[in-house]
């Protein structure tokens, strides 16, 4: 299958301070007071502590599952972009990849490729009179128009949540538009529109892309790229204990804020090359689970 990929031009801020000065309710000068730190994920070989949950974070795996080692856990969680186009195939070819792992729970957003999931965007590219991706543009609506129902081995969440081991878990594929890809928006109401929708107590958020200024510098580019309507809604609002997306492959690591843990999971570099080993967060297990 030959994925044909646009040209990479990022609308964003340049500038982290010009970006967050842009945050309603808070000064730039007092999000930059924020601590903000590189962290050091847990290694796969350490030994869970007792009571402890255990979170295997993966990201943008784009079909590409087969190289990667994936270490013992409790919960599997999948920002995002794991497949090329969102094609039927390769939405059971990676179900089947969840089949085979022997996590407890495994919890599953779309990214921006996975173009079928998005039903407004399959809608508006059918109607189209040429055609922007077209293996996925040929597909009829009885073949896609249903594709969630092909993940069987995850919970699959788009602006929804779930509770497991006492966690509360949101997901949400959401991001700044990115050149017609699938859950695009543009900057500034509507996707702060999308986070209102995070309920306030949530543990755990799974976003697809990343907050502006946590692990979203594209370096090719010198520009940050991250949703500054998401940054003040984590910190400002709904101050979950962990924060996992992907999305831009350059920005891979962990990050933390003094409140809330950031991870971005991509497993693909930028040159879509499966390297990036999954990221491990032990988080203590609620006592009312």
């Amino acid at each position: 299958m030959g994925l044909v990929l646009p040209v990479w031009k990022w609308p964003c801020l340049r500038s982290l301070d010009a970006g967050l000065d842009s945050c309603p309710g808070r000064s730039g000068r007092e999000h930059r007071a924020l601590r903000q730190s590189r962290v050091d994920p847990v290694p796969h070989d350490a030994p869970k502590p007792p009571g402890y949950t255990r979170f295997v974070c993966v990201s943008d795996t784009h079909s590409r599952t087969d190289p990667i080692q994936m270490p013992y856990g409790d919960v599997l969680i999948h920002a995002g972009d794991f497949t090329e186009l969102g094609l039927p195939s390769e939405v059971k070819k990676f179900n089947e990849w969840l089949g085979s792992l022997p996590y407890e729970y495994k919890i599953v957003i779309a990214g921006n490729h996975e173009l079928t999931f998005d039903q407004e965007f399959m809608a508006d590219l059918i109607k189209q009179d040429f055609y922007y991706f077209p293996s996925v543009s040929k597909l009829k609506p009885e073949n896609y128009e249903n594709v969630q129902s092909l993940l069987t081995n995850c919970i699959y969440l788009q602006d929804s949540e779930v509770t497991v081991r006492g966690f509360r878990v949101y997901g949400s594929p959401w991001q700044p538009w990115f050149y017609g890809w699938g859950f695009n928006l543009p900057r500034g109401q509507a996707l702060l529109e999308k986070w209102n929708l995070i309920p306030e107590g949530v543990d755990i958020l799974i976003t697809h892309g990343p907050p502006l200024g946590f692990l979203d510098w594209v370096p090719k580019k010198m520009q940050r790229v991250g949703c500054v309507e998401l940054l003040n809604t984590v910190q400002r609002r709904v101050q979950p204990r962990l924060h996992v997306f992907g999305h831009i492959h350059e920005g891979y690591g962990v990050m933390a804020d003094g409140t809330t843990t950031y991870v971005n999971a991509s497993v693909c570099t930028v040159n879509y090359q499966p390297v990036n080993p999954p990221i491990v967060i032990d988080l203590p297990t609620p006592r009312n689970s």
